[in-house]
């Protein structure tokens, strides 16, 4: 019995998420109420703030399924053998065609996840851990797989630290979701290379290729 109410919470969570997601997109974040969201997801207001105690959770709750979708696929295909070059391209297309399509949501996601480091902590005298944090750790662990399976092959000089090394690595893509103006996936695909390429230029073996690129 136990096992079923949490799945019946699991599958509520995931159904408000998905509701104000399918919002957010049409109308953007602003413009919804909590009230809309309850009345799409078929809960109440109460049960609402019950799951996610702010709009701003529920977007970064399905951002973060999203990214916990694409990680899976990438550890999957890295365990298969295939290159991880090619994983760059899976998981960096994937999220650029989500920056390029919901851009108008990217900034609410954007400055959450970065909105820690960039305020210097979490605010002084509070328990709570600002949403942000989590949809941060959620990109990093997205990435360090594909930085594990390079390390494995040679690829990355000694002593890295793969987890600042992943951290780097999704800030700057942030940054460039943040302050570019990136009309087309191909376009932040670009941005992403210069931007990453320059974070992994004194990470790479010399003579390793950059693993990533314009798809």
């Amino acid at each position: 019995m136990k096992v079923d109410r949490q799945e019946q919470d699991q599958a509520r969570r995931e159904r408000i998420a998905r509701a104000a997601f399918e919002l957010f997109a049409r109308f953007g974040l602003e413009a919804i109420s909590a009230q809309d969201i309850a009345r799409a997801a078929f809960v109440s207001r109460t049960n609402l703030y019950r799951y996610y105690p702010s709009k701003l959770h529920m977007l970064l709750a399905h951002f973060e399924r999203a990214v916990q979708e694409t990680r899976e696929e990438a550890v999957r295909r890295l365990r298969a053998g295939v290159p991880p070059q090619a994983i760059w391209q899976l998981v960096a297309g994937r999220m650029a065609d989500l920056g390029t399509r919901y851009r108008h949501l990217v900034g609410a996601v954007g400055y959450a996840a970065l909105g820690m480091r960039l305020a210097g902590g979490p605010p002084q005298g509070r328990g709570e851990v600002p949403p942000g944090v989590q949809t941060a750790n959620s990109l990093a662990r997205l990435v360090e797989p594909v930085l594990v399976a390079m390390r494995d092959r040679g690829m990355l000089r000694e002593g890295v630290s793969l987890p600042l090394l992943s951290t780097l690595l999704v800030d700057s893509c942030l940054m460039a979701l943040i302050h570019g103006e990136h009309r087309t996936q191909k376009e932040l695909l670009a941005d992403w290379q210069d931007r990453l390429g320059l974070v992994l230029g004194g990470v790479l073996v010399r003579g390793t290729p950059a693993p990533f690129g314009p798809a």
